[in-house]
């Protein structure tokens, strides 16, 4: 079962999203999710690694499985490690029964990607361990301001926020940085990643809030039952108010049509 990754307001537009967007998990290629696996964000080609040594730059592409100008390094993060979990299946599987692992000794498991375009970014970041539904690991993002998440538990068949993965924004500047981290430094505990979703939202499609990649009447009507009951999704201004300007930026937005 999919769940939502942002707001109705940033419903996605999949068809738009490979030029900045990408998927990453670890394992072997055969037990890669297929490109129709969108987790709970894009559907897309996963960038998938079977092996990731400390301080080697590797390429990545993009949901369309071209290559981008973006790269990916590894630091503290020790081995991969698969392990049938009973209950996962199909394309959970794939992406949740594979994780990076870190023992964050000296330093917690650090991803380093570089050369992306400057923006903001959803970073969806997947962390089960498929042998210990009782380990927690500690996700972060270097580039946002928004406190560690514990993520991990038993699986039940459907992603949950907290408990398969955390979802957080986060702004690359000039520099083109995007710096991720599980675990704690120091700390001689186990902590795992099975992937990560980077969505930039120059890739999303703000108005159209049924989600179906069309902007028609569904959405409008979409959009006026959110205003009604002051759902931040129809913050169209982020005021954090509901009145007209946010009517006439949605309209606006609409009229604009989409990429």
């Amino acid at each position: 079962m999919r769940t939502p990754i942002i707001t109705a307001a940033l419903a996605i537009l999949a068809s738009s999203a490979s030029a900045q967007s990408f998927n990453i998990e670890w394992g072997t290629p055969d037990t890669a999710p297929p490109p129709t696996y969108a987790g709970v964000g894009l559907a897309g080609v996963w960038n998938t690694f079977d092996s990731m040594p400390n301080f080697q730059q590797l390429n990545l592409v993009g949901l369309d499985g071209n290559p981008i100008n973006a790269t990916i390094m590894n630091i503290g993060f020790d081995v991969i490690e698969s392990h049938d979990n009973p209950s996962t299946f199909g394309d959970n599987e794939a992406l949740l029964d594979d994780c990076f692992t870190s023992f964050n000794d000296p330093i917690d498991g650090c991803l380093f990607i570089s050369n992306m375009e400057p923006g903001e970014y959803t970073v969806i970041m997947y962390a089960v361990a498929p042998d210990d539904d009782s380990l927690l690991s500690r996700l972060r993002i270097d580039q946002n301001t928004e406190d560690p998440e514990l993520v991990g538990g038993q699986w039940v068949g459907q992603h949950i926020d907290g408990m398969s993965y955390m979802s957080q924004t986060a702004t690359v500047g000039p520099g083109g940085d995007l710096d991720m981290h599980s675990g704690l430094p120091g700390a001689n505990i186990r902590s795992v990643l099975n992937g990560m979703q980077i969505i930039a939202h120059a890739d999303l499609c703000q108005p159209d809030f049924t989600g179906e990649g069309d902007l028609n009447f569904l959405d409008v009507s979409a959009f006026l039952s959110a205003f009604a009951n002051q759902d931040a999704s129809a913050d169209f201004t982020g005021e954090g108010q509901f009145n007209f300007l946010d009517v006439s930026a949605f309209l606006a937005a609409f009229a604009k049509g989409c990429p």
